[in-house]
């Protein structure tokens, strides 16, 4: 994967965030709360920018980037996910906070820096 570190960490964080917006109310009150869904949207749309070749969405769903890409020219991303057995999106969001956790440990991160770091930036992102 040729994802900086720097945005490895920081998608960690966004992705840990939008699992907390979604998991923190049920998918009706998320989309009648305008805050939360915005904050939602907010999450997805950095979570876009850092991943533009759609290397690490591709790894999670089991596929190259070039196959995510073209399916996405005629299907949406939640019509991917329920085919490759994800339930919903945070259900991959997830996954992709392990896949997300396991790449850093491979670049030498403990679970106590993950953790350290973790809280110490997810305090800006929410605000």
């Amino acid at each position: 994967m040729k994802i900086a570190t720097k945005t490895l960490a920081t998608l960690l964080i966004v992705t840990v965030m939008s699992i907390a917006t979604m998991s923190g109310a049920s998918a009706a009150a998320l989309a009648s709360d305008t805050k939360s869904k915005a904050s939602n949207q907010r999450l997805e749309r950095i979570q876009r920018r850092h991943d533009r070749k759609l290397e690490l969405r591709a790894t999670v769903l089991g596929m190259t980037s070039g196959e995510l890409k073209h399916e996405l020219k005629t299907k949406t991303f939640d019509q991917i996910l329920k085919r490759h057995g994800f339930r919903d999106r945070e259900a991959f969001h997830t996954a992709l906070v392990g896949k997300l956790k396991d790449e850093l440990k491979r670049r030498g991160w403990s679970d106590r820096k993950i953790t350290h770091f973790l809280e110490k930036r997810a305090q800006r992102f929410a605000a």
